[in-house]
């Protein structure tokens, strides 16, 4: 994982601009408004970061995201893509979009799938065949070219919906829970893609209500309760993560938990015949590490916990206690 940019080395230029937006649903035998499921929300994103709406289910977070790519009609509030006026057209030719729940017809393949939509962007064959090897090879699917989709597990369909949304080569891509319903490899999958998007300087807003995802790949995170902005939280600028030390039972070799080890650079202070003491910094190595120990049959004696974390205040902000678990396998 790359470091993230210190703030005062970040681009200033936003890339999409929200301003006052507003959007309440008829509901009801009369049709009648209710209370609004956004209120008053303004945020800037900037251009090459990674932008975060973070929010229980129902905070505003698809609304958010379905009015800025005009697929519903805000009742008041303004919306620019990269200085053009989100109602016009044009303001959606660089963006490229995952909604949480795809739908892609089982019988096609992932070939022919991102030769459907490279038709709907208008591009030539040649383009098209192009391109669809290229994202492909992007999200890791490049030997799955010729799988049908119905023969697909969520993950694969997953990386297949993100290829579909990096055909045109957006500037801008948006991405409405993009873990949600995958398990902890799939997850940490997703994740590497993102950040290797913004290494190739795509700026990504994407929702999630999956709190240590959100730490491990945002620069900046918009905090929603109840449809409206209760804070913005620059990541680059936090105090550090919550450390957690870690006491399991010695681990096979080769098994998941070394690859974790591996991955995440875990320090190990004390290694025994029979258990191991580590050092964890962040809740997303915890949570790795947790849910490698369940797949490898290795027994979790000890977690301790200080220090504060994004999940910790996010859950105060809601008024519920702190909970332990930081990430489920």
């Amino acid at each position: 994982m790359s470091p993230r940019q210190p703030a005062g080395n970040r681009p200033s230029q936003a890339i999409l601009t929200v301003a006052n937006l507003r959007k309440s649903y008829r509901g009801g035998f009369w049709g009648r408004r209710g209370a609004p499921a956004v209120d008053a929300l303004s945020l800037e994103v900037r251009r090459g970061e990674v932008f975060a709406l973070l929010g229980h289910n129902g905070a505003g977070k698809t609304t958010t995201l379905k009015a800025i790519l005009g697929l519903i009609r805000p009742d008041a509030g303004r919306i620019v893509i990269a200085g053009v006026d989100a109602r016009d057209p044009a303001a959606r030719a660089r963006v490229g979009y995952l909604p949480e729940a795809p739908y892609f017809h089982e019988n096609l393949s992932a070939a022919e799938l991102l030769d459907f939509y490279g038709k709907l962007l208008g591009l030539s064959r040649a383009r098209r065949r192009e391109r669809a090897e290229a994202c492909l090879e992007q999200v890791g699917m490049a030997g799955e070219a010729g799988r049908r989709l119905r023969h697909c597990s969520k993950g694969m369909r997953q990386r297949i919906g993100l290829a579909q949304a990096l055909l045109g080569e957006p500037d801008l891509l948006i991405l409405d829970e993009p873990q949600s319903g995958l398990d902890p490899i799939g997850r940490r999958e997703v994740r590497d893609l993102l950040l290797a998007q913004k290494r190739r300087g795509v700026t990504i807003v994407f929702s999630s209500h999956i709190v240590p995802e959100v730490e491990a790949v945002a620069d900046r995170v918009a905090v929603l309760r109840g449809g409206r902005l209760a804070e913005i939280k620059d990541l680059g600028e936090r105090p550090p993560a919550r450390t957690f030390r870690v006491v399991i039972g010695a681990p096979p070799g080769g098994g998941q938990v070394a690859g974790v080890l591996a991955e995440a650079a875990l320090t190990v202070t004390d290694r025994g015949p029979d258990r191991w003491r580590l050092d964890v910094l962040g809740a997303g190595p915890l949570g790795r590490l947790l849910c490698a120990c369940e797949a490898d049959g290795v027994m979790v004696r000890e977690v301790q916990s200080s220090g504060g974390d994004l999940e910790t205040e996010f859950l105060a902000g809601l008024g519920a206690a702190p909970r332990m678990e930081v990430s489920s396998c």
